[in-house]
């Protein structure tokens, strides 16, 4: 067999070369492009971030906006809730407070009633006295005496009533006029007045003494009892 023969090519020393900066192009070229499209990817990605951002932070303002319209809102009705509740005491408080005083009228009214029908005494009397404390002063009373009669009568009974303060002492006997009123009355009189006790006076009791010029019509004599809500 005869040997392969030989063949003689001329030398190209710049052929690798060549290749491999052709090789070297392709590779720039190519990351050049996927840099400008990741970079171009990147850029609408954080486009697309920025606009969901700015749309949460509008929700956000929307939301907190509502939040605070809401708390004051929850305020308004508890305010109202408590001013309500409030009210509702106070109603009705002073609703029973009104029904005492009704039922006190209707027992005033009725006693009236009988005086002046002629089915209660017939005598002149000192009926009721009631005391109640000044709310802004310790040493005074307000009183309230109801003088009736039950004759029937043209003409009014005229003359004073004096007021004394009986007070407890060290076994002596110790008064002093205290008020004194116009007595004008057919059936029913109401006298009402303020008294004001001495510094160290010790009340023991109340005469009321009806007197027509120097003649004693009647009197009566009270205990010292301070009622601590108003007569009715």
């Amino acid at each position: 067999m005869l040997d392969k023969p030989y063949v003689i090519q001329a030398r190209r020393p710049y052929r690798c070369l060549l290749l491999l900066l052709a090789t070297i192009v392709i590779l720039v070229v190519a990351g050049w492009f996927w840099s400008k499209e990741w970079r171009a990817a990147q850029s609408d990605k954080l486009t697309s971030l920025q606009s969901q951002y700015e749309q949460l932070v509008s929700e956000n303002q929307r939301l907190t906006g509502e939040n605070q319209q809401l708390a004051t809102q929850l305020e308004n009705i508890n305010q109202m809730q408590a001013l309500q509740q409030a009210t509702d005491t106070q109603l009705q408080t002073e609703l029973q407070s009104m029904q005492e005083k009704i039922i006190a009228l209707n027992k005033e009214l009725l006693f009236y009633q009988n005086i002046t029908q002629g089915n209660a005494s017939s005598e002149l009397q000192v009926r009721e006295l009631h005391l109640r404390p000044v709310a802004d002063d310790p040493a005074s009373f307000m009183y309230r005496i109801v003088l009736t009669q039950g004759t029937r009568i043209t003409k009014a009974i005229k003359g004073d009533v004096l007021i004394t303060l009986n007070l407890a002492g060290d076994g002596k006997a110790q008064s002093r006029l205290l008020d004194q009123h116009d007595l004008k009355i057919r059936h029913v009189q109401v006298l009402e007045g303020t008294l004001k006790l001495a510094e160290n006076e010790r009340p023991e009791s109340l005469r009321i003494m009806l007197r027509q010029a120097d003649k004693t019509l009647t009197e009566r004599t009270f205990k010292w009892e301070v009622s601590p809500s108003p007569a009715p």
